[in-house]
């Protein structure tokens, strides 16, 4: 499945590797049962949701590609998917700061920076991530296993923050 990039330059599409598994809105989770299924707060965990898939896959390409006798070149799709999820990821930290933490900071005092701060550390790590992977260490034997394991310390940074504020909204619309 193909989208296009929002903004100038006309022409880009980001391709999403692998089959899509339809996103399932059923109250699996105790956060999404009674008044929660009719709150906004549905989305963003349906955000979560494929944030935390494109993260698991991005890992298992940078884990192949670490293991593989791939060209340095092979490099430029994972590049372009890493820049598509930040995009994404950035709109809806944004989001959060903006709607969301507000909303549980008159619940929970204290709670918006907290979140805002740890954004913060994930656009940090994604930073890191860039500056790896468009490096001129390519060619070095430790490149492809600390590519894999920059991408392994994002998916834990961002899959445990979205856990985190999961429990938060559970406490604060259920509590």
């Amino acid at each position: 499945m193909a989208a296009p990039f929002p903004g100038g330059g006309g022409g880009g599409v980001a391709v999403m590797a692998g089959p899509l598994t339809p996103l399932d809105p059923s109250p699996s989770k105790t956060c999404l049962k009674n008044s929660a299924l009719k709150s906004p707060i549905l989305i963003f965990l349906l955000f979560h949701k494929a944030i935390r898939s494109e993260l698991d896959g991005l890992h298992r390409a940078a884990m192949a590609f670490a293991t593989s006798q791939a060209s340095s070149a092979d490099i430029e799709p994972l590049l372009e998917r890493y820049h598509f999820l930040r995009a994404i990821y950035k709109h809806h930290c944004n989001a959060e700061d903006e709607v969301i933490f507000p909303a549980l900071d008159i619940r929970v005092k204290n709670v918006a920076r907290t979140y805002s701060l740890e954004h913060e550390g994930e656009s940090v790590l994604f930073d890191q991530l860039f500056e790896l992977l468009i490096s001129n260490m390519q060619n070095e034997e430790s490149y492809r296993r600390e590519l894999a394991s920059c991408t392994g310390a994002l998916q834990t940074s961002i899959s445990q923050h979205m856990s985190k504020e999961e429990e938060q909204w559970e406490f604060s619309v259920l509590g």
